[in-house]
């Protein structure tokens, strides 16, 4: 059990359910006073709790009624955990139909768990240290909030000093979500997980890996000024978390309206709304419902600006499920809006992949009209083109009223495009009452605002520093050759230099163009050549992709021609053909027609596949790849063009250690960067959207950062023997700290190479590498698996300038309980280092062994910490610790065995005989040879019972825990341990006979 008077506790735990308790109205109990409501602990569902709420909040409910309810949300019909927490969700934030009888005939009733409507209709509860029984193990939770004795929120608090705490609370959580060894059955109705350390505190749900925990940043509808405010000072970023997360309004609202469970490439994943769509979609649920605005509603419209990759299509989804659930905007029609197919079906099928009900894409203009002089209540999808008819601009008339209604909203996607400014007004004829609201990825033109003013803003910085997005660097490359930013006589004269100045005269006028200086065969095959160098380098050995962007359908031709050279069938030209029915163009097309395929491919498929795409327009814009990691740039941009053809590489990709994206630009765009930004409004800077990809300054960075890394090491050790690297690094805390530097090194290094300067450090990275491999081995430490230790790329570079070493290995992962274990640990050279390794090594062991054993592995943990603290206090040296500690190894090989045939037992009833001499040893009527007969008969009264699958089966447990508690009352147990005993011995049942 944790020390409750630690700074764990203390600074963390304690004053989170203060907070919770004292500014936000939650009941707080201990788990201990909770112990009565629960039949065991092996129950997670506060069931006298649920069933006063559930009577509550659906008056007449019947006691039938309540249990058909509570026995349906504690069995989800499921086969894994996030189809028992899908269904469990839907019931939560839904309802439940039961049978119920009325005037004596059977009628079907809908029951809510969850009064969402009025927040202080529910019980909020938090606890503390809350003990839940799995299948292997019994877990302690550090926080648990129930609503209406639901378990809804699990927090894992770490102490604030801890540098790696919040990677461990997420390893903790995810080790409580396994089947086997964790209590999976709390986590069914889990909707947030939260990872605390007072400084630091992130959330995620079910299954969220580690590097999609984020942190809440806004506490909206109140300001920080208010929150600090209303606590007395200033707020650390956990109170913040709870204040804009788990506030009784907000904790429901998240819940009932911001959670989806999306199905892409046959996986279900769960996702919670980041802070950003969270507050934006409530600020327009705001301004559309104010009973105190006094404007039409048709003029309460505006725009949400959330840069590209930040979750648009969701916050809009979220938003038209919110609008959809005002009880009085009475079933309002919702009509999402896209200039583009592509774009229609991908935000159908978003909408479709996370279960929103029934929407329905108009299929042309006739389907539209029709839908949209129907019903109220329906949710259209369809492109903003079919606002015009071509019959209607041959007649010259007007686009046709389709509906006065003022319960319409029209979403509209990527709202900064000219087509909009086309179509707006046939959209605003045809729907004169209803209210628009534009969503863009980039920012709108102060010049056209036609849906009104900002009424939320993400920009791109906030976007990277939340980890949303990456970072977008910039490289120019062979400038010599970059079509703007240069004067055109110049390229002329060289491409055409053997003609006579007069004859270049009369040619430049009736010829040239940019475009067709671009096209010269000869600057094509040379920036071809390079983008194939330049990718090999970079990005191909760690299995990212690149897109070439090009100025016209002959130039993506001409471009794919001369990569394939060097990247053959892995090459893909994406265009759109000609009227020209013989010409090379429509060949290509056809070629690569099966274009959602080869998006697919791209997306998904390794580099040996498809390393790259060749486009001109599409897929510029509206394209989601993450990895995707370089755009080579060839063709003219401005504007919202220039600004989202960019976006393209800053999809983060963390499975990949994708930090950064790169664009390489061989037309000289990034100067007209300011020139686009100047446009739209005061909020962007270039260095918002760009930084160039400077060298010098990364090779500083490098510099210091190796200097940080090998701070943490005594000056002159040498590289010929690793023992006392490995020795420099036996505090845990320092381990933490090198893994951060190791990893900060490894950044620096990678963003700067290929250049020849970052191959300098690239011995010393190798050195550390293998420093860092040694170090897990020796400590038994877990590796971070999210993340690798370093790129393919990397690697590779190490193999060709790295010369190998002539250093033994210093251990292989050997288990301590292997037979040759101690040879090696014989290869280590000091006293010390021997003593350290057997310490570490019989510390993991028993911490994983204990619940097979308990009472056996309890006491040899009792001799180890014996042996540390005698060492510590230097009254045993190192030679004699090791000697103490290999003694304790011996018996955790061999010594259960021989306990047991010691005292004439089997391995399996002696684990129990253990757990009875705990308990009961002392009774002064039990003795050894008792305990031993009550030991061998418990166990072979649960190895009859022990079914197929008996952990999974309630009816059984609970026969074999009658049939135990029998035993123990036969063999004059005392009542007062009967269940407690039960309690232990079913734990080490589903261990030992699971």
């Amino acid at each position: 059990m944790k020390i409750r008077q630690g700074p764990e506790f203390k600074d963390v735990q304690k004053p989170a359910y203060e907070l919770l308790r004292d500014q936000f109205g939650y009941v707080y109990q201990s788990a201990k006073s909770l112990e009565a409501e629960r039949s065991n602990i092996s129950d997670v569902i506060l069931t006298k709790r649920l069933t006063e709420s559930l009577k509550a909040i659906n008056p007449g409910l019947s006691d039938n009624g309540v249990r058909q309810a509570i026995d349906v949300l504690r069995q989800p019909l499921a086969k894994s955990l996030i189809e028992a927490n899908e269904v469990s969700h839907n019931l939560i934030s839904r309802w439940v139909t039961v049978d119920e009888f009325e005037n004596g005939k059977p009628v079907g009733r809908s029951v809510r768990f969850i009064d969402f409507d009025n927040p202080e209709n529910n019980e909020f509860l938090v606890t503390d240290e809350f003990v839940v029984k799995g299948p292997k193990h019994t877990r302690r939770m550090d926080l648990v909030i129930f609503v209406n004795g639901i378990p809804i929120v699990i927090a894992e608090c770490k102490q604030p000093g801890d540098s790696h705490g919040i990677t461990k609370a997420v390893h903790d959580l995810q080790a409580y979500q396994d089947v086997e060894n964790g209590v999976v059955r709390l986590f069914h109705t889990a909707f947030l997980l939260l990872a605390l350390k007072k400084h630091d505190a992130q959330y995620g749900t079910v299954n969220t890996p580690l590097n999609r925990y984020a942190q809440w940043k806004t506490i909206y509808p109140l300001s920080k000024v208010e929150l600090e405010k209303q606590l007395g000072y200033k707020p650390t970023k956990q109170d913040q978390l709870i204040a804009g997360m788990l506030s009784k309004d907000n904790l429901l609202d998240l819940l009932r309206n911001f959670v989806v469970f999306d199905r892409q490439g046959g996986k279900v994943i769960k996702k919670v709304a980041r802070y950003q769509q969270f507050e934006a979609v409530n600020r327009v649920i705001d301004r559309v419902t104010n009973p105190n605005s006094k404007e039409p509603r048709n003029e309460r419209g505006g725009i949400v600006w959330h840069t590209q990759g930040s979750g648009k299509s969701l916050t809009m989804l979220w938003l038209c499920l919110k609008l959809r659930r005002q009880k009085h905007l009475d079933n309002p029609t919702l009509l999402i809006v896209t200039d583009r197919r592509d774009l229609d079906r991908q935000i159908t099928e978003t909408f479709l992949n996370c279960g929103f009900d029934n929407p329905i894409r108009a299929s042309r203009v006739a389907h539209l009209r029709k839908l949209l002089t129907g019903p109220q209540g329906q949710t259209v999808m369809t492109t903003v083109q079919k606002f015009r008819d071509e019959v209607d601009i041959q007649k010259g008339s007007q686009h046709p009223v389709l509906s006065k209604s003022d319960n319409i909203f029209v979403l509209i996607d990527e709202a900064h495009r000219s087509e909009y400014g086309r179509f707006h007004a046939h959209m605003r004829r045809s729907l004169p009452n209803a209210c628009l609201f534009g969503f863009t990825g980039t920012p709108i033109p102060r010049t056209t605002m036609v849906f009104g003013s900002y009424i939320h803003k993400y920009t791109m910085p906030k976007s990277v520093e939340d980890g949303a997005t990456v970072p977008i660097l910039y490289e120019a490359r062979m400038p010599e050759l970059a079509i703007w930013g240069k004067k055109i006589d110049p390229i002329f004269d060289a491409q055409f230099s053997e003609l006579t100045p007069d004859q270049r005269e009369r040619l430049k006028k009736q010829e040239v163009t940019e475009r067709k200086l671009s096209m010269a065969a000869d600057r094509i095959s040379k920036i071809a050549y390079d983008i194939a160098d330049h990718y090999r380098s970079n990005f191909e050995p760690d299995g990212f992709k690149a897109q070439v962007a090009t100025c016209s359908q002959e130039a993506a031709a001409a471009y794919y021609h001369e990569l394939s050279k060097y990247f053959p069938e892995r090459v893909a030209v994406l265009i759109s053909g000609t009227q020209d029915k013989g010409s090379e163009l429509n060949d290509l097309k056809d070629k690569f027609a099966d274009e959602e395929t080869i998006i697919d491919s791209f997306k998904k498929d390794g580099v040996d596949r498809l390393a790259m795409i060749i486009v001109v327009d599409k897929y510029l814009t509206g394209f989601d790849a993450p990895v995707e990691r370089v755009l080579y740039l060839d063709k003219p941009l401005k504007e919202h063009n220039l600004l989202q053809a960019i976006a393209r590489v800053n999809r983060p990709m963390p499975e990949k250690d994708k930090t950064w994206g790169l664009i390489v630009d061989y037309w000289g765009v990034a100067g007209f960067l300011d020139n686009a930004l100047e446009v739209f409004s005061e909020d962007l800077q270039v260095s918002d959207a760009l930084c160039k990809r400077d060298n010098d300054s990364a090779y500083e960075t490098l510099k210091q950062r190796k200097t940080d890394v090998f701070a943490l090491f005594k000056d002159g050790l040498t590289r010929d023997e690793i023992e006392p690297w490995i020795l420099a690094l036996d505090k845990e805390d320092i381990r933490a700290i090198f893994l951060a530097r190791y990893r900060e090194f490894y950044k620096a290094l990678e963003q700067l190479l290929p250049d020849d300067r970052a191959l300098t450090f690239l011995g010393d990275f190798a050195w550390l590498r293998r420093v860092r491999k040694e170090m897990l081995n020796f400590y038994q430490d877990e590796e971070d698996t999210e993340l690798p230790d370093c790129s393919a790329k990397v690697r590779e570079l190490i193999n060709q300038h790295v010369r190998a070493e002539d250093v033994t290995v210093l251990l292989e992962p050997v288990d301590v309980l292997d037979a040759n274990f101690g040879q090696e640990v014989d290869k280590l050279h000091s006293s010390r280092a021997k003593a350290s390794r057997m310490e570490h090594a019989v510390k993991r062991t028993i911490t994983i062994k204990m619940h097979e054993d308990p009472a056996f592995y309890e006491s040899l943990q009792d001799r180890l910490e014996g042996i540390i603290e005698d060492w510590k206090a230097k009254r045993i040296d190192d030679v004699a610790e090791f000697q103490l500690l290999s003694s304790l190894r011996d018996d955790l090989v061999s010594g259960q065995q021989q306990s047991a045939e010691s005292v004439g037992l089997e391995p399996g009833p002696y684990a129990i005989y253990g757990l009875l001499n705990q308990h009961l040893g002392e009774e002064p009527d039990n003795n050894d040879e008792k305990l031993k007969d009550l030991a061998t008969v418990v166990f072979e009264t649960l190895e009859s019972e022990a079914v197929i699958d008996w952990t999974t089966k309630d009816d059984v447990q609970r026969e074999m825990k009658r049939k135990v508690k029998r035993q123990l009352r036969l063999a004059d147990c005392p009542a007062d341990k009967i269940d407690e005993l039960t309690t232990v011995v079913m734990d080490l049942a589903r261990v030992r006979l699971g």
